[in-house]
């Protein structure tokens, strides 16, 4: 056949029947969007998750967090000191380690703006341990921290609701009434996972935490391992010295946890998996919808035509001419489906991304090109399944038969 003619026929097949070619792609191209967009979507969060684990967990550090809960809490939440931190660091014998100090949500006043913002405490080696410097200012000084100074580093969050339009540097804020001198601005992190936002936070030296606000128990602490390979061998010793120093008995439960950047990506492993497994199986299900919906007009449509195809039979057609035309309608729809498929989900995912960055903390949503090629070879996929079987019915007709 003519391949000119073949598409004339074809594209004149679908403007007649109009509905049946807006059905038949109709599946395919809520697979395509279903597809593209919630793989997006899911590969966003967990990149969010992993930038979030590798910036609060370094591969080359250890933490250890009061509490026998995996992330601190649970049996002896407030069994932690700052001495216990101490034996550790001198036991192993590292010299790269911060505490952690929290006292959560805290008044912060200056002039007449008053608002609710995280403090923590660290110390001067918070800047290398905790990958997070000052873009603004200087960070704390070892002085600062022996001598308990009453200085401050705040987030660019806090900064623009406290200093809107102006340099906090060198000014005053008040924290619970205490007077804090604002000596730098943070570096901005953004939005973490679970939707807080790190960069409304104030971090002030830990010996001045602890002093002002009369802490005995600390959050926990982060220790530089050094080589990415010493930091089981670490992990391990930490479990062992902690236990000694808290008395913990064989087969007691640690009254504190000690968690690596290892421990955290296994965690995160292992809660995708369900999105690994569900996002696909939604979209397959769509397919396979889609292929049945094509299978079944196909065959209503070859039943519909038996006496044409039994006509163009007798004239001389050939059965591969008859397949080749019904396999072509089935591909021109599941690509155009598909088009449009990409086309919507390139809407939807623009409609997702303010969502995913305000709840999960992620900055760019995009989807991969390898994704897209995907969707549209499951597409195509989709529609040779649903029209392979009706071209073979249409090709064996008896030409007679047809004609009665």
């Amino acid at each position: 056949m003519n391949p000119s003619l073949l598409l004339r026929t074809v594209l004149l097949r679908f403007w007649r029947y109009k509905s049946k070619t807006i059905f038949m792609g109709l599946g395919i191209t809520v697979g395509v969007l279903a597809t593209v967009v919630l793989q997006t979507a899911a590969g966003s969060v967990r990149g969010a998750f992993s930038s979030f684990i590798e910036r609060s967990y370094p591969a080359d550090s250890v933490v250890l967090v009061a509490g026998s809960g995996f992330m601190g809490g649970g049996l002896g939440r407030d069994n932690l000191r700052l001495a216990d931190v101490e034996t550790v660091a001198n036991t192993l014998g590292i010299k790269e380690w911060d505490p952690i100090v929290q006292i959560g949500l805290q008044e912060v006043k200056r002039g007449g703006n008053n608002v609710r913002v995280t403090v923590s405490g660290c110390s001067e080696r918070a800047e290398s341990v905790r990958r997070r410097s000052a873009q603004d200012g200087e960070f704390f000084t070892a002085d600062e921290i022996k001598s308990r100074a009453n200085v401050a580093l705040i987030g660019p969050t806090t900064a623009k609701t406290l200093f809107p339009g102006e340099s906090p540097l060198g000014e005053k804020i008040f924290i619970n009434n205490v007077p804090f001198q604002v000596k730098g601005i943070l570096e901005p992190v953004g939005v973490d996972p679970h939707g807080n936002d790190q960069d409304n936070a104030i971090e002030v030296p830990y010996t001045t935490l602890i002093n002002t606000f009369r802490i005995t128990a600390i959050s926990g602490a982060t220790f530089i391992a050094g080589d990415r390979s010493h930091v089981e061998e670490a992990r391990n010793e930490i479990i062992r010295v902690m236990r000694e120093q808290h008395q913990i008995g064989e087969g007691q439960k640690d009254d504190f946890s000690v968690i690596t950047s290892a421990l955290m990506q296994n965690l995160l492993d292992k809660s995708f998996r369900t999105f690994n497994i569900f996002v696909p199986l939604i979209a397959g299900t769509a397919f396979l919808i889609s292929a049945l919906v094509i299978l079944s007009i196909m065959q209503i449509s070859i039943k519909a035509r038996t006496p044409e195809i039994g006509l163009r039979k007798a004239m001389g057609a050939r059965s591969r001419d008859l397949q080749t035309q019904i396999v072509l309608e089935v591909l021109i729809v599941s690509v155009v489906a598909s088009l449009l498929g990409l086309l919507l989900s390139q809407v939807g995912i623009a409609l997702v991304a303010p969502v995913l960055a305000a709840k999960f903390g992620v900055k760019h949503v995009s989807a991969p090109v390898l994704l897209l090629v995907v969707a549209v070879l499951a597409a195509m996929a989709t529609g040779l399944v649903g029209g392979i079987l009706p071209a073979r019915r249409a090709a064996k007709l008896n030409p007679i038969a047809a004609l009665k």
